[in-house]
């Protein structure tokens, strides 16, 4: 009865969003559920509570800040027309559809979504598919697969959630989860070589891209850390790639205004690594404020705001875009604590069979369909996935990786992102119900494929 009665916050929520309502309508449903559960049928001490808010409340406050200053940094982009720039450059230079398609996929929209999160990169390599030549479905799911690094998305928040509710290193839980992203990484090279039908000279290329984003993040997480990992090795891909198509064409494309385009994520990226490393020398709060991804994502912000006529217009329109985003991440956020807290996540282990932890993407992987977010699907089922991985006598650490990243590349199957991902590919027509049916079924299949391999993966290997 305990185990049913856990399971009804998450019950709730799922089913106010499989009734379309808003994602932080169903969040405060959930959380609100949860607290009123907590009163009646799993009571915890007030000490208990307030030990354990102190530590993740500000995490709440750090992961709102994040989607704020990344969905204002984006739309400062596009405003200024920076990535007009980025996708002309790309155009100008790609020797083929095939080398170009792997340089989009494992490099731009990674990158893009890296530092905005939200999807945000599907918005820049959907319109730089369709100038490669790519038709309006091809465009739409290859845009979509380029959703790879989303564990690190928006410098990794969901990741963060994750590991604070596992009781995880954040550090730690990246690193794992970078290992076990080889899988998604295979799918998704699997899946556009299946697409694009290259010779096999490109399909080679296509596979190397893959590869080097993956070598990239993993690299960046042993030696820097989680949070600038997706940026590092995304970066990694565009100029490896993009200094192979320059030498083959003979001309690097390189003008001011794309580097004025760029220059607010250089501000970025650099000043992280500069300041974590200042952190990490001399440990305090205020270089542990300094070395914080919203710190710099303000400071994009601040860059881009410069080139951008009507930066207040712009700036307000996306803040009330960021208002439901941001109180439903920080909804679920309080749900999925208020549940590991109180020992509800816990009891919903309980009805899993111990030792079954394949079953674990799977649940992360719906989550991420139904929030489309990794965020939303850890805050859901991190509980849940510690207390399958204790009553199986597993480690806890690569199971929360594989939910990690399992759920992470299924928040590409979210059917407001397919949608999304359709209309842009085609933006003077409404999008066709039987294009977006197209999509989204490759879109769950390839999630569904990923799940179940990384399932296996945890169950047998790990």
């Amino acid at each position: 009865m305990a185990a049913v009665l856990a399971l009804t916050p998450i019950l709730i929520a799922i089913v106010l969003l499989l009734l379309k309502q808003g994602s932080w309508v169903a969040a405060l449903a959930g959380a609100v559920l949860a607290a009123v559960l907590v009163a009646f049928a799993f009571p915890t001490p007030t000490s208990v509570l307030v030990e354990s808010g102190v530590d993740y409340f500000p995490l709440i406050l750090e992961v709102a800040l994040i989607l704020l200053f990344g969905m204002l940094l984006a739309r400062l982009l596009e405003s200024a027309g920076s990535m007009s720039q980025i996708s002309a450059w790309v155009e100008s230079l790609s020797p083929g559809r095939p080398l170009g398609v792997a340089l989009v996929v494992f490099g731009i929209v990674p990158f893009a979504e890296s530092v905005t999160g939200f999807g945000i990169g599907v918005t820049v390599g959907v319109p730089i598919l369709r100038h490669l030549g790519c038709t309006l479905r091809q465009s739409a799911i290859l845009g979509l697969l380029g959703l790879i690094a989303v564990p690190w998305g928006a410098l990794g928040p969901g990741t963060t959630v994750a590991a604070a509710l596992a009781g995880l290193d954040v550090d730690e839980l990246g690193l794992a989860t970078a290992w076990i992203n080889a899988i998604p990484v295979i799918i998704v090279a699997i899946a556009v070589v299946a697409i694009m039908r290259p010779s096999p000279a490109s399909a080679l290329g296509i596979v190397g891209a893959g590869a080097l984003m993956w070598a990239g993040i993993l690299a960046s997480s042993y030696v820097i850390g989680m949070a600038p990992s997706g940026i590092i090795g995304s970066l990694i891909v565009i100029l490896v790639v993009g200094a192979l198509f320059m030498v083959r064409k003979k001309k690097t494309g390189l003008t001011r205004s794309l580097g004025v385009a760029v220059l607010p994520y250089g501000v970025l990226t650099i000043g992280l690594l500069l300041a974590r490393g200042l952190h990490s020398a001399l440990p305090s709060l205020l270089t542990q404020i300094i070395a914080s991804p919203p710190f710099w994502l303000a400071a994009a912000c601040l860059i881009a705001a410069i080139a951008v006529e009507g930066r207040r217009s712009v700036s307000v329109s996306a803040v009330g875009s960021w208002v439901p985003i941001g109180v439903g991440t920080a909804a679920f956020m309080l749900m999925g604590w208020i549940m590991t807290t109180t020992g509800m996540s816990e009891a919903i282990g309980g009805l899993l069979p111990a030792g079954l932890v394949l079953l674990t993407p799977w649940l992360n992987s719906i989550g991420a369909v139904l929030t489309g977010s990794n965020t939303g699907a850890n805050s859901m089922f991190t509980g849940t996935l510690t207390a399958v991985a204790s009553s199986s006598h597993v480690s806890v650490l690569p199971v929360v990786a594989a939910g990690n990243a399992a759920g992470s590349l299924a928040a590409l199957a979210a059917p407001p992102r397919v949608a999304m991902a359709v209309q842009i590919a085609d933006s003077s027509v409404a999008a066709s119900a039987r294009d977006i049916s197209w999509v989204q079924g490759r879109a769950l299949a390839v999630a569904g494929i990923n799940a179940l391999v990384v399932g296996l993966w945890i169950q047998f290997f790990a």
